[in-house]
């Protein structure tokens, strides 16, 4: 932590003032904590699912205007960037988009699933699959679609309550496999699939609606959801999307509110709601697709009242940092750097480095490159020989050269020394102004001022038989001196 971060008292009071001007501008948000309202955005004929890419765009799927409308992320005030498949779509209600940013869209009207390039290649259409009926490779209704991060497409199926899916083979989707959900299940709606591969899906039932989560084979795990309006009970349920915790989002369509759901591993225990009927920013009528994006915001479909509305999720200090793993909870610290990897992050960490040495002391706050002699907070000064290496040179083709890198931690490198010595008996001769001189102690090197500081050279001709002994030491801004001598900055090779 350093002398320039946020004051963190005033960091909650900013906190605490932003929750309080939520409060009034957003009345339900009292109801819950784990959502916060921030936007609405769009004018749709009948908006059904969503999707974000990994730059936080986001897709809307119009259903009534057979087109996909595309909106820049919300640091972009979620502005208008342009629609796909106009002419080409009829009924599009499910959208997503895969690890390389490629477009799958859903099309209810044809039985089809359309794949468009990404944004960054025009999204022009590649290819559809699908056609209608039950049979392997037919689709009946599709609904909501997810990938994985092979690029394969899973698509769930109204009309055949199924979910099927395909895999890139020779450039083309092909089918691969389909599989049902057993008893309860009429009308499934959302789908999506978390990292670990398991598969969750919605029944659009008002009176008989759930969500389940599936094996990738289609067995059933667990109800996550029962009917009902309590907290944690869904009343036809829609779309669904998870985050980067594996926390699950539901479009409780029927209770026109959003939920959210713990991890599979944690028990999927109710963690929020948010919403009611009406038209307030606060509201929904009728709500349908969902999806996460970076920066800890949901996205929700409001079909009713023909808008996307842009919550703030699990995020207190609004720093874009899910509270769930943000290393510095009520308090904003965007970038989430902890540099001694302790849990805390740097900006609520009195010793950043986890050197011991509180960071108003310590002249090198957030790294520490091996030893600390001098107990400054900053590691050692170190040099590393590069050229020349050990081992046996002919006179024709001797060094000339010493070279080599070095580091200092934060203070950086004043200077690198060399110490060059020729060995006779057990004496050495040490470089000195174009020659080796002298007879002298080994253990008393020498050492001259090489050229460069975390890259240095120093010429030294080592033209004459016999054995060389090599040594560089870097000095610290400051003037510490390395110390130790190993592998790393010694040398001893033999020209003959």
């Amino acid at each position: 932590m350093t002398l320039s971060r946020p004051n963190p008292r005033a960091a909650l009071l900013a906190t605490t003032l932003c929750l309080l001007l939520a409060f009034v501008a957003w009345p339900s948000v009292a109801a819950a904590a784990f959502f916060e309202p921030e936007t609405t955005f769009g004018s749709f004929g009948d908006p059904q699912g969503v999707a974000t890419d990994d730059a936080g765009r986001v897709y809307v799927a119009d259903a009534a205007r057979g087109r996909i409308d595309v909106f820049e992320s919300a640091r972009e005030n979620n502005r208008f960037l342009r629609s796909i498949g106009e002419g080409e779509l009829k009924s599009p209600v499910g959208v997503t988009v895969d690890v390389r940013g490629r477009i799958y869209v859903a099309d209810a009207a044809t039985n089809q699933v359309t794949q468009y390039d990404s944004l960054l290649d025009d999204a022009k259409k590649r290819r559809f699959f699908g056609f209608p009926g039950s049979g392997l490779g037919n689709l009946g209704n599709p609904r909501a679609l997810d990938t994985d991060g092979l690029a394969q497409v899973y698509v769930a199926e109204r009309d055949n309550s199924r979910i099927q899916y395909f895999k890139v083979q020779s450039g083309d989707l092909v089918p691969v496999a389909a599989f049902g959900f057993g008893d309860g299940i009429s009308a499934v709606e959302g789908l999506v699939r978390d990292t670990d591969g398991r598969l969750y899906i919605s029944d659009d039932s008002a009176t008989e609606g759930e969500v389940r989560a599936l094996s990738e084979r289609g067995a059933v795990l667990r109800t996550i959801a029962g009917a009902g309006s309590a907290d944690g009970q869904v009343s036809g349920p829609r779309g669904l999307s998870d985050d980067r915790l594996k926390r699950l989002y539901v479009v409780d369509a029927g209770n026109n509110r959003v939920q959210a759901f713990n991890s599979f591993e944690r028990g999927s225990g109710f963690l929020g709601a948010f919403g009611s009927l009406g038209t307030g920013g606060g509201n929904f009528d009728r709500p349908t697709g969902a999806a996460v994006a970076p920066g800890a915001l949901l996205y929700v479909a409001d079909s009713g009242n023909r808008r996307v509305v842009r919550l703030r999720v699990d995020d207190e200090d609004r720093d874009g940092a899910l509270d769930a793993a943000d290393t510095c909870r009520g308090l904003p610290n965007p970038d989430q750097r902890d540099s001694d990897r302790d849990g805390s992050g740097d900006e609520c960490d009195e010793d950043d480095d986890g050197d011991k040495i509180l960071d108003a002391e310590d002249r090198c706050p957030r790294t520490i490159l091996g030893a600390d002699g001098n107990n400054d907070g900053c590691g050692d000064p170190v040099s590393r020989i590069i050229s020349p290496g050990a081992g046996t040179y002919s006179t024709r083709r001797p060094p000339t050269a010493v070279s080599g890198r070095a580091s200092a931690d934060d203070l950086g490198v004043l200077r690198v020394e060399v110490a060059v010595a020729k060995r006779r008996g057990g004496r050495c001769a040490f470089f000195s102004k174009g020659r080796f001189r002298g007879s002298s102690s080994c253990s008393r090197p020498r050492f001259f001022t090489a050229s460069g500081r975390e890259r240095f050279s120093a010429r030294v001709s080592m033209r004459g038989r016999g054995t060389y002994v090599v040594r560089t030491r870097a000095i610290q801004r400051g003037g510490l001196a390395e110390s130790r001598v190993g592998a790393q900055n010694s040398r001893t090779l033999t020209v003959r």
